[in-house]
């Protein structure tokens, strides 16, 4: 009879929440837009504090479930994105900021109901652009009239959510107070892509909008390998006619979430630190020291241009182009790292923290360093 009763138990379980039959005891299990969640690991975080409220609760266990067994988030990391979220609601939804059920309806869509993201930066992204979707497309946002920055945009066909990651951009980087202007890089397959970034930007500033096609520069390809996107970026092509600082960017996992201070801009290369030059047994710490992701990246149009990939396909043709690029053996950012490195190591005085001669700025004083550690490099 007890294990009948267990049987049933299981059932009832499995009728619940599909595929949970197998979890232990739970003290308190809601059953909110049509899912059982337990609540037991939420309410034994940190992250709510002395908080019972169970909406809130829900939401947390929400993005712990969401989030792949393989690849499981730490408490800290999931507790600092369900804060995120929660201020972004507040802020894009302020009527509604304390329904945390209409909080928890928008991770549900976006999961489907217990589908699994491979990261829990996944499961925030998604429920981000679900948030903000209508905010971002009405937001009054500008690129600048009269530019001494520029923003380089690479979009491809299948970049569904640009127009609202180059508005949430312009609003971050505060860019038409801050000079910085919009150049939109696209393949011929990504026009209607790019157009529909254009009729997101409010009428007054749309003229403002460089937008630029592969076919423009000679790559007369209907659509760019990912090797082939490195080596443009690696490339003095891609960046004639920018101003004096260039940010470039591209895919659709970039969130902006703030100005860049005068102090980052100052590097002839920045970007986000690897996490694979954290390992203890790295056998390549030279390229870590310099550069970073290339995702979104401060880079010199100078520095670029004197040490990048130097071929033109219009003018010297794309064979000759491709033939360069096939010197790379790294992705950009890893490739001007590596660059970076070695200019560092054979033009300057053993210990020296800044560049000698060979690659100052002709639009800058002082030569332009950079590294994941700022203070290894502080000119």
């Amino acid at each position: 009879m007890t294990q009948y009763r267990r049987f049933v138990y299981a059932l009832v379980l499995l009728a619940c929440c599909p595929g949970r039959a197998a979890m232990p005891p739970c003290s308190e299990r809601r059953c909110m837009i049509g899912r059982c969640l337990c609540l037991d690991q939420a309410y034994s975080s940190s992250c709510l504090g002395s908080s019972r409220n169970p909406h809130v609760a829900a939401f947390l266990y929400a993005l712990i479930d969401s989030a792949s067994r393989a690849r499981p988030a730490t408490a800290e990391e999931v507790c600092l994105i369900s804060k995120s979220l929660r201020q972004a609601f507040a802020a894009l939804h302020e009527p509604n900021a304390r329904n945390m059920t209409n909080l928890l309806e928008q991770v549900a869509q976006v999961t489907d109901g217990g589908r699994r993201f491979d990261t829990i930066g996944s499961v925030f992204y998604k429920v981000f652009m679900h948030l903000a979707r209508e905010p971002l497309l009405a937001m009054d946002a500008c690129p600048a009239a009269t530019p001494s920055r520029t923003l380089v945009w690479f979009v491809s066909a299948r970049d569904a959510n640009a127009a609202r990651n180059v508005k949430l951009a312009l609003a971050a980087l505060e860019a038409e107070s801050r000079g910085w202007g919009l150049r939109l890089v696209h393949t011929p397959q990504a026009k209607a892509v790019a157009d529909s970034v254009e009729r997101a930007l409010p009428a007054r500033c749309r003229s403002r909008l460089e937008s630029v096609s592969l076919a423009s520069m000679g790559i007369n390809l209907p659509r760019i390998r990912r090797g082939q996107l490195s080596c443009l970026q690696a490339s003095k092509i891609y960046f004639e006619g920018t101003h004096d600082t260039v940010v470039i960017a591209g895919g659709e996992d970039v969130v902006v979430r703030r100005p860049i201070l005068d102090e980052e801009l100052s590097y002839a290369m920045l970007g986000a630190p690897w996490k694979w030059c954290r390992a203890p047994k790295h056998k390549n710490p030279d390229e870590c020291r310099f550069g970073g992701n290339g995702g979104f990246a401060v880079r010199d149009p100078a520095f670029v241009a004197e040490h990048g990939i130097q071929a033109r396909p219009k003018v010297d043709g794309f064979k000759t182009w491709a033939r360069e690029c096939g010197t790379m053996h790294h992705n950009d950012d890893i490739y001007l790292a590596i660059k970076m490195n070695e200019l560092y190591v054979g033009s300057c005085v053993p210990g020296a923290l800044r560049l000698c001669g060979a690659i100052i700025s002709p639009r800058r004083s002082t030569a332009r360093l950079v590294a994941s550690d700022p203070h290894l490099t502080r000119p």
